[in-house]
């Protein structure tokens, strides 16, 4: 049987990569892509059966994607997870707005991917359910208050607003022909009143006024039994009533009570989380600035060669202690020296004293070679390619040639005044290799 197709959006590398493996322990195949239009594109050839899209991306966010998707009938029915830090109240009744089914941590941890897959049907095999608190939220339309503590007491109350109507009335058949019955009887009565009324005052013995006396208090009597027994019957059911509307008056106050609370809890951790966060980006750009104090190398030096392989294994180490996961930018600048030609048909920096408009060339030597600002040694590309520290995608490297576009200093006028001796020294200060820290969103 073919496998399962789930697709995973998110410009970070980390996390779809993360949530790739996780998925295709569980037997599914999995799609990634770096952005929404990208996903939008990949969905016009292929149906997915769940998408896990991540919110806060470049361009189009995961809330126009989720919009987009749900807006076309031909991808409206796939089931999509938000893959996301974000969490609260507000951004929970966002998501259902839209059409997501659900809202995955970053972090997850293994047990709840799969209670998500478990309930969206794309795993088989049984597991013993965690006890650990799932962080996700699945999605569902809102429904009443459901009755727990006081469902026992309002069944009771129910139960003895019945037996008192049962009590007062053995079976609705029975009073119905006891009614019915009456009702004869009262209609015989009427007209033997009425026959016996009608005669002449005179001829009507007082035996007679009795009787008919008698009559209607005979028929009065059942009608006012009945009258109070429906009333004592009404009295009670009111009573039941309220008692219920009580008792669903108070779940709600304690609902909304612990609602509260909650509310109260997340912005309390959500505090201490930006908190931590704010600390760790201070120690982050603490580091890269006291690297970058001594950034600068020797025009002829290989920019990423011996020393910088020393600087970058330092503090791969430390980031690993640190816990940080993200990017290490190694932007590398090359300096616009004052050069002139040398005995060996190459160029090295002019004599001191040269004034700056009479020399050979302004521009580094190397910057005629492929991978100007880029040169590495043996060593450096060997622990690039092979050291664990940064093989298992925590602590990724990349490398951003700048060449002269971003200068530290600022070059003076090309004018005669100024000496190839004041030229170089700026120009050995812009020729350097600084560190960016660029820990992931989460």
């Amino acid at each position: 049987m073919d496998k399962r197709l789930a697709l995973v959006v998110d410009d970070s590398r980390t996390a779809r990569e993360t949530l790739q493996r996780m998925l295709e322990k569980h037997q599914l195949a999995v799609a990634t892509l770096d952005s929404a239009p990208a996903a939008l594109d990949y969905l016009k050839q292929h149906t997915p059966d769940v998408i896990f899209m991540d919110h806060m991306m470049p361009g189009m966010d995961g809330f126009q994607a989720v919009e987009a998707i749900k807006g076309n009938p031909d991808t409206a029915t796939i089931p999509i997870m938000m893959y996301t830090s974000k969490e609260g109240d507000l951004y929970v009744s966002q998501a259902r707005a839209l059409g997501a089914m659900g809202i995955l941590p970053k972090q997850v941890q293994p047990a709840e991917l799969f209670e998500v897959l478990n309930k969206l049907g794309l795993v088989r095999e049984r597991r013993s359910k965690s006890t650990a608190e799932n962080r996700f939220v699945l999605i569902d339309p809102p429904q009443e208050v459901a009755l727990s503590a006081a469902r026992e007491q309002i069944t009771a109350i129910a139960d003895q607003a019945a037996r008192a109507v049962q009590a007062q009335h053995p079976a609705a058949g029975q009073l119905a022909e006891q009614l019915e019955r009456y009702h004869l009887e009262m209609l015989e009565n009427l007209h033997e009143l009425r026959s016996t009324l009608a005669q002449p005052v005179n001829k009507r013995p007082a035996s007679e006024w009795l009787t008919a006396l008698l009559i209607v208090a005979l028929m009065l009597v059942p009608l006012l039994w009945i009258f109070q027994q429906g009333e004592s019957t009404r009295g009670d059911l009111d009573q039941a009533n309220r008692r219920i509307a009580q008792l669903l008056a108070e779940e709600r106050q304690q609902v909304t009570s612990k609602d509260s609370e909650s509310a109260a809890l997340r912005e309390q951790l959500q505090h201490r989380d930006n908190n931590a966060r704010a600390r760790s980006a201070l120690v982050y750009d603490s580091i890269a600035w006291g690297i970058n104090q001594g950034s600068a190398y020797d025009m002829d030096q290989e920019t990423f060669g011996d020393a910088r392989l020393a600087m970058l294994q330092d503090l791969a180490s430390r980031l690993h202690a640190l816990g940080f996961h993200g990017i290490v930018q190694l932007e590398s600048h090359l300096g616009e020296f004052c050069l002139s030609a040398s005995n060996s048909d190459g160029l090295e920096l002019a004599a001191p004293d040269t004034p700056v408009t009479e020399c050979a060339m302004i521009g580094h030597p190397q910057q005629q070679l492929p991978g100007a600002g880029e040169r590495q040694s043996i060593a450096f590309a060997n622990f690039m390619a092979t050291s664990p520290l940064i093989g298992r995608g925590e602590i990724r490297i990349e490398i951003e040639p700048y060449l002269f576009s971003r200068p530290r200093i600022d070059y003076p006028p090309r004018q005669s005044d100024v000496t190839a001796q004041d030229w170089n020294r700026i120009a050995a200060a812009n020729n350097r290799v600084e560190v960016r820290l660029l820990p992931d969103a989460e």
